[in-house]
Protein backbone atom coordinates (compact mmCIF):
# COMPACT_ATOMS: atom_id res chain seq x y z
CA UNK A 1 0.00 0.00 0.00
CA UNK A 2 2.77 2.04 0.67
CA UNK A 3 4.29 1.57 -2.10
CA UNK A 4 1.04 2.13 -4.43
CA UNK A 5 1.06 5.43 -2.60
CA UNK A 6 4.32 6.34 -3.00
CA UNK A 7 4.56 6.20 -6.86
CA UNK A 8 0.73 8.04 -6.76
CA UNK A 9 2.90 10.44 -5.34
CA UNK A 10 5.74 11.04 -7.61
CA UNK A 11 3.42 10.75 -10.50
CA UNK A 12 1.42 13.86 -9.21
CA UNK A 13 4.36 15.92 -8.56
CA UNK A 14 5.35 15.03 -11.85
CA UNK A 15 2.29 16.54 -13.37
CA UNK A 16 2.60 19.44 -11.14
CA UNK A 17 5.92 19.58 -12.83
CA UNK A 18 4.93 19.70 -15.98
CA UNK A 19 1.57 21.69 -15.43
CA UNK A 20 4.31 24.67 -14.29
CA UNK A 21 5.74 24.75 -17.24
CA UNK A 22 2.52 27.04 -18.75
CA UNK A 23 3.33 30.03 -17.01
CA UNK A 24 5.34 33.20 -18.79
CA UNK A 25 8.33 33.19 -17.95
CA UNK A 26 8.49 29.18 -17.33
CA UNK A 27 11.46 26.88 -18.04
CA UNK A 28 11.05 23.42 -20.10
CA UNK A 29 13.63 20.87 -18.61
CA UNK A 30 16.05 19.06 -21.09
CA UNK A 31 17.41 15.99 -21.34
CA UNK A 32 19.72 13.99 -23.09
CA UNK A 33 18.66 11.26 -24.97
CA UNK A 34 20.51 8.08 -25.88
CA UNK A 35 21.48 9.26 -29.40
CA UNK A 36 22.63 12.30 -28.41
CA UNK A 37 19.88 14.76 -28.69
CA UNK A 38 18.18 16.79 -26.23
CA UNK A 39 14.57 16.42 -25.42
CA UNK A 40 11.80 17.75 -22.73
CA UNK A 41 8.81 16.16 -21.55
CA UNK A 42 5.50 18.32 -21.74
CA UNK A 43 1.44 17.90 -21.44
CA UNK A 44 1.76 19.22 -25.23
CA UNK A 45 -2.26 21.64 -25.31
CA UNK A 46 -1.94 21.15 -22.23
CA UNK A 47 -3.93 17.51 -22.77
CA UNK A 48 -1.42 14.91 -23.92
CA UNK A 49 1.59 13.80 -21.92
CA UNK A 50 4.18 14.03 -24.55
CA UNK A 51 8.13 13.45 -24.93
CA UNK A 52 9.80 16.41 -27.32
CA UNK A 53 13.16 16.67 -28.92
CA UNK A 54 14.49 19.72 -30.26
CA UNK A 55 16.20 20.46 -33.41
CA UNK A 56 17.13 23.03 -35.77
CA UNK A 57 17.98 21.23 -38.94
CA UNK A 58 14.41 20.46 -39.72
CA UNK A 59 11.67 22.51 -41.75
CA UNK A 60 8.78 21.19 -39.69
CA UNK A 61 7.33 19.48 -36.67
CA UNK A 62 8.10 15.72 -37.17
CA UNK A 63 4.98 13.45 -35.00
CA UNK A 64 4.62 10.17 -34.63
CA UNK A 65 1.92 8.41 -36.72
CA UNK A 66 -0.03 6.20 -34.35
CA UNK A 67 0.76 8.69 -31.62
CA UNK A 68 -1.28 11.39 -33.53
CA UNK A 69 -3.98 9.34 -34.33
CA UNK A 70 -3.90 8.23 -30.77
CA UNK A 71 -4.63 11.24 -29.63
CA UNK A 72 -6.13 13.45 -32.46
CA UNK A 73 -9.26 14.81 -30.72
CA UNK A 74 -7.55 15.95 -27.71
CA UNK A 75 -4.80 18.02 -29.74
CA UNK A 76 -7.17 19.62 -32.57
CA UNK A 77 -5.11 18.78 -35.05
CA UNK A 78 -5.93 19.02 -38.95
CA UNK A 79 -4.74 15.67 -41.05
CA UNK A 80 -4.81 14.37 -44.39
CA UNK A 81 -3.23 11.60 -46.36
CA UNK A 82 0.17 12.25 -48.07
CA UNK A 83 -0.84 11.56 -51.63
CA UNK A 84 2.92 11.92 -53.03
CA UNK A 85 4.21 8.74 -50.69
CA UNK A 86 7.58 10.98 -49.96
CA UNK A 87 10.03 10.11 -47.79
CA UNK A 88 12.59 11.66 -45.09
CA UNK A 89 15.48 10.65 -44.29
CA UNK A 90 17.11 11.46 -40.40
CA UNK A 91 20.47 10.54 -39.85
CA UNK A 92 20.58 7.78 -42.15
CA UNK A 93 17.09 6.00 -41.21
CA UNK A 94 14.20 6.61 -43.62
CA UNK A 95 11.07 7.35 -42.72
CA UNK A 96 7.84 7.14 -44.92
CA UNK A 97 5.26 10.58 -44.81
CA UNK A 98 2.30 8.84 -44.20
CA UNK A 99 0.58 11.99 -43.76
CA UNK A 100 0.13 15.90 -43.75
CA UNK A 101 -1.33 18.12 -40.66
CA UNK A 102 -1.26 21.31 -39.48
CA UNK A 103 -2.13 23.35 -36.07
CA UNK A 104 -1.11 25.06 -33.08
CA UNK A 105 0.98 22.61 -30.27
CA UNK A 106 1.45 24.57 -26.77
CA UNK A 107 4.60 23.56 -24.32
CA UNK A 108 5.47 25.79 -21.71
CA UNK A 109 5.52 29.33 -22.83
CA UNK A 110 5.87 28.15 -26.72
CA UNK A 111 3.68 27.83 -29.26
CA UNK A 112 4.46 26.20 -32.66
CA UNK A 113 1.94 27.12 -35.49
CA UNK A 114 3.12 25.41 -38.95
CA UNK A 115 3.50 22.24 -40.88
CA UNK A 116 3.41 18.76 -39.30
CA UNK A 117 4.85 16.17 -40.84
CA UNK A 118 3.69 12.45 -39.69
CA UNK A 119 5.77 9.91 -40.16
CA UNK A 120 4.98 6.36 -39.76
CA UNK A 121 7.13 3.85 -37.20
CA UNK A 122 9.10 7.43 -36.23
CA UNK A 123 8.88 7.13 -32.52
CA UNK A 124 11.47 6.26 -30.68
CA UNK A 125 12.88 7.60 -28.05
CA UNK A 126 10.66 10.78 -28.09
CA UNK A 127 6.89 10.97 -29.96
CA UNK A 128 7.76 14.71 -31.74
CA UNK A 129 10.01 16.77 -32.87
CA UNK A 130 10.15 20.31 -33.19
CA UNK A 131 12.41 22.86 -35.10
CA UNK A 132 13.08 25.60 -32.50
CA UNK A 133 13.43 28.14 -34.93
CA UNK A 134 9.48 28.03 -35.82
CA UNK A 135 8.30 28.91 -32.35
CA UNK A 136 6.59 31.56 -30.77
CA UNK A 137 6.23 32.99 -27.21
CA UNK A 138 2.93 32.02 -26.43
CA UNK A 139 2.63 35.21 -24.59
CA UNK A 140 3.86 37.67 -26.43
CA UNK A 141 3.32 36.42 -29.84
CA UNK A 142 5.67 39.32 -31.91
CA UNK A 143 8.26 37.65 -30.04
CA UNK A 144 10.67 34.56 -31.28
CA UNK A 145 13.56 34.64 -28.88
CA UNK A 146 14.92 31.18 -27.73
CA UNK A 147 16.88 30.38 -24.85
CA UNK A 148 18.69 27.00 -24.23
CA UNK A 149 21.42 25.98 -21.49
CA UNK A 150 21.94 22.67 -22.77
CA UNK A 151 24.58 21.91 -19.46
CA UNK A 152 22.30 23.40 -16.77
CA UNK A 153 19.19 21.81 -18.80
CA UNK A 154 16.95 24.68 -19.49
CA UNK A 155 15.26 25.84 -22.56
CA UNK A 156 12.42 28.81 -22.48
CA UNK A 157 10.81 31.75 -24.90
CA UNK A 158 12.29 35.13 -24.02
CA UNK A 159 10.48 38.29 -24.55
CA UNK A 160 12.24 41.03 -26.11
CA UNK A 161 12.60 42.99 -22.41
CA UNK A 162 14.29 39.89 -21.22
CA UNK A 163 16.78 39.50 -24.46
CA UNK A 164 17.51 43.36 -24.04
CA UNK A 165 19.07 42.48 -20.37
CA UNK A 166 21.19 39.99 -21.57
CA UNK A 167 25.30 40.80 -21.97
CA UNK A 168 26.87 39.20 -24.01
CA UNK A 169 28.51 38.83 -27.74
CA UNK A 170 25.88 38.81 -30.87
CA UNK A 171 25.87 37.12 -34.36
CA UNK A 172 24.25 37.62 -37.13
CA UNK A 173 21.78 34.73 -38.54
CA UNK A 174 21.14 34.16 -41.78
CA UNK A 175 18.73 31.65 -43.73
CA UNK A 176 21.02 30.96 -46.91
CA UNK A 177 21.15 27.25 -46.51
CA UNK A 178 18.97 24.00 -46.80
CA UNK A 179 15.50 23.90 -45.88
CA UNK A 180 16.31 27.78 -44.36
CA UNK A 181 17.90 26.06 -41.44
CA UNK A 182 19.68 28.59 -39.40
CA UNK A 183 23.46 29.70 -40.11
CA UNK A 184 25.92 31.82 -39.28
CA UNK A 185 29.00 33.28 -41.87
CA UNK A 186 31.82 33.41 -39.85
CA UNK A 187 35.61 32.40 -39.94
CA UNK A 188 36.80 29.15 -38.32
CA UNK A 189 40.50 28.95 -37.31
CA UNK A 190 42.57 25.68 -36.61
CA UNK A 191 45.68 25.51 -35.09
CA UNK A 192 48.23 22.18 -35.87
CA UNK A 193 51.41 22.04 -35.41
CA UNK A 194 52.00 25.70 -34.74
CA UNK A 195 50.49 26.55 -37.77
CA UNK A 196 47.15 28.11 -38.21
CA UNK A 197 44.30 27.33 -40.82
CA UNK A 198 41.19 29.78 -41.32
CA UNK A 199 38.02 28.61 -42.84
CA UNK A 200 35.50 31.29 -44.08
CA UNK A 201 32.22 30.09 -44.80
CA UNK A 202 28.67 29.92 -44.04
CA UNK A 203 27.86 26.89 -41.18
CA UNK A 204 24.79 25.67 -40.29
CA UNK A 205 23.60 25.65 -36.48
CA UNK A 206 22.77 22.09 -36.28
CA UNK A 207 21.14 20.78 -32.70
CA UNK A 208 21.30 17.67 -34.22
CA UNK A 209 24.73 16.94 -34.67
CA UNK A 210 26.78 15.64 -32.09
CA UNK A 211 30.47 16.74 -33.18
CA UNK A 212 31.31 20.19 -32.47
CA UNK A 213 32.26 20.55 -36.77
CA UNK A 214 31.53 18.88 -39.42
CA UNK A 215 33.27 20.30 -42.57
CA UNK A 216 31.04 19.42 -45.95
CA UNK A 217 33.46 17.76 -48.38
CA UNK A 218 31.18 19.22 -51.31
CA UNK A 219 31.76 22.29 -50.47
CA UNK A 220 34.27 24.38 -52.97
CA UNK A 221 35.68 26.45 -49.57
CA UNK A 222 36.23 22.93 -47.86
CA UNK A 223 38.21 21.26 -51.00
CA UNK A 224 40.40 24.03 -51.22
CA UNK A 225 41.54 24.10 -47.81
CA UNK A 226 42.21 20.76 -47.79
CA UNK A 227 44.19 20.57 -50.44
CA UNK A 228 46.16 23.52 -50.23
CA UNK A 229 47.05 22.40 -46.21
CA UNK A 230 49.07 19.15 -46.34
CA UNK A 231 49.71 19.77 -42.22
CA UNK A 232 46.33 18.47 -42.08
CA UNK A 233 46.46 15.15 -41.30
CA UNK A 234 43.65 13.12 -41.72
CA UNK A 235 42.36 9.87 -39.69
CA UNK A 236 40.47 7.53 -42.35
CA UNK A 237 37.86 5.26 -40.73
CA UNK A 238 36.58 2.41 -43.10
CA UNK A 239 34.07 -0.23 -42.99
CA UNK A 240 34.29 -3.68 -43.17
CA UNK A 241 34.06 -3.64 -46.95
CA UNK A 242 36.72 -1.35 -47.21
CA UNK A 243 34.45 1.90 -47.77
CA UNK A 244 35.45 4.95 -46.11
CA UNK A 245 32.91 6.19 -44.06
CA UNK A 246 34.48 8.70 -41.72
CA UNK A 247 37.52 11.35 -42.06
CA UNK A 248 38.50 13.16 -38.99
CA UNK A 249 41.25 15.20 -38.12
CA UNK A 250 42.17 16.83 -34.65
CA UNK A 251 43.57 20.26 -34.01
CA UNK A 252 45.64 21.43 -30.95
CA UNK A 253 42.70 24.60 -30.91
CA UNK A 254 39.85 25.84 -32.65
CA UNK A 255 38.05 28.97 -32.82
CA UNK A 256 34.34 29.30 -33.89
CA UNK A 257 33.02 32.82 -33.44
CA UNK A 258 35.00 33.83 -31.10
CA UNK A 259 34.67 30.42 -28.62
CA UNK A 260 37.87 28.17 -28.14
CA UNK A 261 37.95 24.38 -28.09
CA UNK A 262 41.04 22.43 -27.17
CA UNK A 263 41.84 19.42 -29.06
CA UNK A 264 38.23 18.75 -30.47
CA UNK A 265 37.60 16.04 -33.38
CA UNK A 266 36.62 17.69 -36.26
CA UNK A 267 35.01 15.53 -39.44
CA UNK A 268 34.97 15.55 -43.15
CA UNK A 269 31.67 14.31 -44.60
CA UNK A 270 30.37 13.60 -48.03
CA UNK A 271 26.44 12.74 -46.68
CA UNK A 272 25.04 16.06 -46.58
CA UNK A 273 24.59 16.07 -50.37
CA UNK A 274 21.79 18.54 -50.35
CA UNK A 275 23.24 21.10 -47.74
CA UNK A 276 24.56 24.25 -49.50
CA UNK A 277 26.37 25.39 -46.42
CA UNK A 278 30.42 24.35 -46.08
CA UNK A 279 29.70 22.76 -42.65
CA UNK A 280 27.60 21.99 -39.38
CA UNK A 281 28.34 23.88 -36.12
CA UNK A 282 27.06 21.26 -33.53
CA UNK A 283 25.98 20.71 -29.64
CA UNK A 284 29.50 20.89 -28.18
CA UNK A 285 29.46 24.58 -29.31
CA UNK A 286 26.75 25.75 -26.82
CA UNK A 287 27.83 23.34 -24.42
CA UNK A 288 29.21 25.56 -20.92
CA UNK A 289 27.25 28.70 -21.84
CA UNK A 290 24.03 30.08 -22.54
CA UNK A 291 22.34 30.89 -25.84
CA UNK A 292 19.37 33.09 -26.90
CA UNK A 293 18.20 32.82 -30.35
CA UNK A 294 16.52 35.65 -32.01
CA UNK A 295 14.72 34.12 -34.88
CA UNK A 296 12.49 37.69 -35.62
CA UNK A 297 15.43 39.58 -36.14
CA UNK A 298 17.95 36.54 -36.50
CA UNK A 299 20.63 37.35 -33.97
CA UNK A 300 22.70 34.65 -32.06
CA UNK A 301 23.56 35.79 -28.47
CA UNK A 302 26.06 34.58 -26.51
CA UNK A 303 26.74 34.28 -22.65
CA UNK A 304 29.70 32.18 -20.90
Amino acid sequence: MKRRLFATFCFLACLHAIYAQSSPSSSLHLHRTRSGHYAFSTLLNGKVLTSVMIESGIHAALVDSAFLFSHLDELDIEVRHNDMNKEMNLGGTVYRISHLAKGMLHFGNATYDGRILVLANYRDETEMTIPIHRLRHTFDWDSRIVMLDLEGGHMRMLTRKELREWQGTRHKINRRSYERMPAVKTHIAFNIDGETTVIEGNFNIDLGNPMLLYLREQSPTVGQILGENEHLKLTVGRNRHGHIVAKTFTPKRCAILGERFEQPIICITDKLRRFTTDGLIGLPFFMGRTVAFDFENNFLHIRE
